[in-house]
């Protein structure tokens, strides 16, 4: 069974994002505001994209979302009263996805 894992990078601007996408290899969005639909979303087209199963991963983001709730009423405030283009950014990849993209960072430091 493949293990997809979710990972929220915090607040960052569509640069950001960009540089993400580029560094990591990783699936990765900007999201305001943060909603838990928009999140299923963009996880689910990732999902079929990738050819991945859609049920397990839907229970991923729900449990990462609900692990992650005082998290996420933080940065939902700050989006509220942040710089307009401030986003939370998250990245989806598969367990070989996360090592490729720990492994580039550790020959980048």
């Amino acid at each position: 069974m493949l293990v997809v894992f979710l990972h929220f990078f915090g607040l960052g601007d569509p640069l950001r994002r960009f540089e993400l996408e580029q560094l990591t290899g990783l699936a990765v969005a900007g999201f305001r505001p943060l909603a838990l639909d928009e999140l299923l979303v963009w996880s689910d087209g990732v999902a079929r994209q990738q050819h991945w199963d859609v049920e397990p991963l839907q229970r991923t983001v729900m449990t990462c979302w609900l692990d992650r709730a005082e998290q996420i009423h933080h940065w939902q405030q700050q989006l509220s009263t942040g710089p307009e283009q401030w986003e939370v950014v998250a990245g989806l990849g598969s367990c070989g996805d996360w090592q490729r993209h720990w492994n580039t960072m550790l020959r980048l430091s």
